[in-house]
């Protein structure tokens, strides 16, 4: 009994989720639903990539603002689940992910918290970078949609941050280190900037990743 629910759980959540939104897209519009709610919460999210021009395009647009009224809804509790099994795909993981990556033009991410215990991947809306600090850190950076190359990018090492946390409320925090490096690199893309726009030669300065 307890095996067959495990097995029925994830269809009957997508049904419900399904007629749910029918009437409340909870802050997608409907093409963005239709994307979402087209697999199981559990399912992971075509990736948007630099490789496909109609893809690159739709990064480069800057994404609007998350309503509060809309935070906890059905339907975005539902991308939230989607979004947060792509970047942890153990097949390509991420330490960080912004929702134009997978085609939903919102101001929202996941980030791994490296600076708290037990790194746990945590959802921001709309957030801004308020300051940056003057010292500054260079790293390799890489990006699930630019898969192939990595790149040196020099970022700011502590930022101001301001955002909605997952209930909606708002909040203010200094971020230091390599978290912060991934804020700037996921708050670039709901602005539509690729890290590779911070590296002098653009795209063709990136080095093809051997990993990869």
């Amino acid at each position: 009994m307890v095996s067959l629910l495990k097995r029925t759980l994830p269809l009957l959540l997508f049904i419900f989720v399904f007629f749910a939104c029918q009437k409340d897209f909870g802050g997608l519009n409907k093409d963005e639903h239709q994307l979402v709610s087209s697999k199981a919460a559990t399912e992971l999210m075509e990736l948007y990539v630099i490789d496909k021009q109609s893809d690159s395009l739709f990064l480069r647009e800057a994404c609007r603002e998350v309503d509060d009224d809309v935070i906890g809804s059905v339907c975005m509790e539902y991308f939230r689940s989607r979004l947060l099994a792509t970047v942890k795909d153990t097949l390509n993981p991420g330490v960080g992910i912004a929702a134009p990556q997978v085609g939903v033009e919102l101001r929202m991410l996941y980030v791994q918290r490296f600076d708290k215990p037990n790194e746990p991947f945590e959802i921001y809306y709309n957030p801004v970078v308020e300051a940056f600090s003057d010292s500054t850190q260079t790293g390799n950076e890489g990006c699930l949609s630019v898969p192939g190359y990595m790149g040196d990018v020099e970022r700011a090492h502590s930022i101001q941050l301001s955002y909605l946390d997952s209930l909606g409320t708002p909040k203010k925090e200094e971020i230091n280190g390599f978290t912060a490096v991934i804020f700037q690199h996921e708050i670039d893309h709901i602005n539509g900037v690729l890290y590779y726009d911070h590296i002098s030669g653009g795209f063709g300065a990136l080095e093809i990743d051997d990993v990869k």
